[in-house]
């Protein structure tokens, strides 16, 4: 694999903890944190800007200075960069239950998830008819309980937010089929964890 996962599944971590964290953050950054209106938010945002710094530090990616002062350049899509260092690529994702974040030297899309996002309203809008298929039913052929619908929803969720945020285009009208689309040319890495609730995904181009 191409790329550096870190994912932090540990959310407790207190008010005044929180702030000083965030008061260790670039000026704009801490701007983009404090425009979420709940400490929930506020601390997926802060974490998740803090491991991507941690991971630039650790493999010595960039300079110590260029890491304290990190900027982002912003797509007509919304997709960040690193301000300065395009050849550098990082995606992060975050949910109450963990934050994602990913660094690679080529293009990389992460997504994390709750599990528990299940909906038959909202499969059927955003997942391809082979996906409901597989949904419903098993390998096996079985009917899925309502765990097994839970996760493989949840993972096919992960898959198509992680393969957007690849491609930088975000949110697109082929929502159902964008994994048909890509699937001669994507990678998907997805590791479930059952226990904090939570599945994270990564893509990447072949």
């Amino acid at each position: 694999m191409n790329y550096i996962l870190r994912i932090i599944d540990d959310m407790s971590i207190s008010g005044q903890e929180l702030a000083e964290l965030i008061s260790t953050l670039p000026a704009w950054r801490q701007q983009v944190v404090m425009k979420y209106k709940f400490e929930g938010g506020r601390r997926e945002s802060a974490l998740a800007f803090r491991m991507l710094q941690d991971i630039l530090r650790d493999n010595k990616m960039l300079p110590e200075k260029e890491i304290k002062e990190l900027r982002f350049s912003i797509n007509e899509h919304g997709k960040p960069s690193i301000e300065g260092h395009e050849n550098v690529f990082f995606n992060f994702s975050h949910c109450k239950n963990a934050v994602a974040c990913v660094v690679s030297s080529e293009p990389v899309g992460v997504d994390v998830e709750c599990i528990g996002r299940y909906n038959k309203g909202v499969a059927e809008y955003t997942l391809s008819e082979e996906e409901l298929k597989k949904l419903e039913d098993d390998e096996d052929g079985c009917p899925r309980d309502e765990n097994g619908l839970q996760l493989q929803f949840t993972t096919f969720w992960t898959k198509k937010e992680a393969v957007l945020k690849l491609i930088g285009t975000g949110i697109t009208d082929d929502v159902k089929n964008i994994l048909h689309l890509h699937k001669d040319d994507v990678i998907y890495d997805t590791s479930v964890c059952e226990e904090k609730k939570y599945i994270c995904t990564v893509a990447r181009y072949r």
